[in-house]
């Protein structure tokens, strides 16, 4: 797969270097508590030497080179989009030569993943990139103000003949710039809205403001509404063309777009306040705000060891796993922090390898009943910004979507894109709708992204250099590209194969490097033996030993039978079990004996707990 000793030799090289080269903002100086126990919510202070790194409204950072050169390619070298104007072919003939399923096999299905590898990647991007548009505008709007201006408007134009769309320009507005400032670098960056560490923003929000919106006044407990789903909101962004629908509201903006990430969503504000009422009735004598807190230093480190256990060795290959040491050690701490690196999301990450889920995003968000056979299905393009599939009858058919989820498969990790999302992408609310494909790939030119041969070149892989290399698409690439050399990033990527159904090698580099420093540089990581947060050894086994995303997933959305590793199909090898079968976190070793009296041991003994 890799060039295996120059790829270990550049990658590492490349680890270290880029940790040390950063983007330096000009704020205010942080003042930072050095022995704080919990995690600030806009990430600032995790690292104490460098408040900034991995907070809230940073820059997205650049890899560099083995020379200490950043990754970077506009075409004027500060900020016009790469190839522009039209030195590059139009994003959507690319997607319609190459991402249209038609072309593709007539199964599309994976043979291991279910569709929670898809719905949980989504959650999990959300926990630490948001970039967003300069502002509301229409680009394709002569008389918008913004209309012609490159740094706001890159659209691109629907060709004549196109089978989906008549002949139109399809808005693109480019994402807001960091401002410039003495410490800037002299090109265009990126500004990240949310923190960059697994911390559960998704959840607890990255300002203090959405933080206090989400939670219950005066208490330890999330909002809910009635049915114990999604607190609702008036207003918001969420189209009302079914009576009694309500806008749900969460720590992350973005949980209305589809109804499954609305349930990943809700599954981790039901298991909060599951584990805060424990905590509670565990520790009377304990305030409403440490009883929060605590929850949420067990969210997150149940959170990170799904990621890096679970997770993702389904989206990466065993060997990427070992070379970017991302498994948790199996039992006890593990310092890995390292106060050099810096945790914050680079831009090749986010305007590229984080968008490899989008090719597994499957046609429909259907219902599957009790007996596993029965199947009501809904069209993905019908539910975009709908919450209605949540909220029915207050939440009475949610057991149904997870059943769905858990058990059905996902697309396979491709270049193939479903319709819902490459010819109808959110067409209920700005009809005729939008193509993600072609989006993903304006996208990584208005960020300056590399072309994939310098990303091949960058992880030690040898670059291509004839267009048959790529394939069965070699031919449908050179039609409208010039050359090899200026083949985007993502198109390049996705027509890789990976092993068992992996990302490729191209992205498996980019991902294993972003993930080893999400780990290696957060001060806060679940196995630190820090003593000043650090988990006692108990509890930190009993994290690792009973964490997994199906028990937490059938407890609290009662449901009876699920696989142990909800990340793949039930087979023989991973059979539907009882959910009562599956082990749970011990709370009971989060007793604080300075507390005078609790009712939890008498009620919750023994090692296992289902409830």
């Amino acid at each position: 797969m890799f060039a295996a000793g120059k790829m270990a030799k550049t990658v590492f090289i490349t680890i270290i270097v880029s940790s040390l080269i950063f983007i330096a903002t000009a704020q205010s100086p942080i003042a930072c508590p050095k022995n704080a126990r919990y995690r600030t919510i806009d990430g600032s202070c995790n690292n104490l030497k460098n408040p900034t790194w991995g907070k809230c409204d940073i820059t997205l950072r650049r890899l560099t080179d083995h020379r200490g050169h950043p990754m970077v390619a506009y075409e004027d070298g500060k900020s016009l989009p790469r190839g522009y104007p039209n030195k590059l072919p139009n994003p959507r003939t690319v997607s319609n030569l190459v991402s249209d399923s038609a072309l593709g096999p007539r199964n599309q299905y994976d043979r291991w993943r279910t569709g929670e590898v898809m719905c949980f990647g989504q959650l999990i991007a959300h926990d630490y990139i948001e970039t967003a548009p300069a502002a509301a505008v229409n680009c394709c709007n002569n008389k918008d103000p913004h209309f012609g201006n490159i740094d706001v408007c890159f659209p691109f134009n629907i060709p004549a003949g196109d089978s989906s769309f008549p002949p139109s320009c399809k808005n693109f507005v480019r994402s807001k710039a960091a401002p410039k400032n003495q410490h800037s670098p002299p090109y265009r960056e990126q500004v990240n809205l949310i923190t960059s560490y697994i911390d559960a923003s998704f959840l607890y929000g990255s300002r203090k403001g959405v933080a206090v919106a989400v939670r219950v006044p005066n208490s330890f407990l999330m909002k809910v509404d009635r049915g114990n789903i999604l607190p609702s909101i008036a207003g918001g962004g969420c189209l009302k063309d079914t009576p009694n629908v309500r806008c749900p509201f969460a720590g992350d903006s973005r949980s209305v777009v589809v109804p499954y990430l609305s349930l990943n969503h809700l599954l981790y504000v039901r298991e909060h306040n599951r584990l805060s009422t424990r905590l509670k009735k565990l520790n009377s004598c304990w305030s409403n705000e440490k009883v929060f807190e605590e929850t949420r230093r067990i969210i997150i480190a149940q959170l990170q060891h799904i990621v890096y256990n679970h997770f993702l060795p389904a989206v990466l290959d065993k060997h990427t796993m070992r070379k970017f040491h991302l498994y948790s050690r199996r039992w006890g701490y593990n310092n890995v922090y390292n106060d050099r690196v810096d945790a914050s999301i680079f831009s090749s990450f986010s305007g590229a390898a984080a968008r490899y889920g989008h090719s597994q995003i499957m046609p429909d968000a259907s219902e599957l009943k009790n007996d596993f056979s029965t199947v009501i299905t809904h069209k993905l393009e019908d539910t975009y910004f709908n919450p209605y599939l949540m909220q029915q009858h207050y939440g009475s058919n949610i057991k149904d979507l997870t059943r769905w989820i858990a058990t059905k498969q996902s697309q396979k990790v491709d270049t193939f894109f479903v319709d819902a999302v490459r010819n109808k992408l959110f067409s209920n609310r700005n009809p005729p709708g939008s193509d993600l494909f072609a989006r993903n790939i304006q996208r990584g030119r208005e960020e300056g992204l590399p072309a994939y041969n310098e990303w091949r070149n960058y992880c030690g892989l040898r670059k291509f250099r004839y267009f048959h290399e790529f394939g069965y698409f070699g031919s449908r690439l050179s039609s409208v590209y010039k050359s090899v050399n200026d083949v985007d990033l993502i198109v390049g990527a996705l027509l890789e194969k990976g092993r068992r159904g992996s990302v490729g090698p191209t992205f498996a580099c980019i991902l294993g490097i972003q993930y080893h420093r999400l780990k290696v540089g957060d001060r806060y990581w679940y196995e630190s033996h820090d003593r000043r947060f650090a988990f006692t050894q108990a509890q930190l086994n009993s994290i690792k030993r009973s964490t997994s995303l199906s028990k937490i997933w059938c407890t609290n959305f009662g449901i009876e039978y699920i696989q142990k590793n909800i990340f793949k199909i039930p087979r023989r090898s991973n059979k539907l079990r009882h959910c009562k079968r599956i082990r749970d976190i011990n709370l009971y070793l989060w007793k604080d004996h300075s507390c005078a009296s609790s009712s939890y041991h008498q009620v919750y003994s023994g090692k296992r707990y289902s409830k």
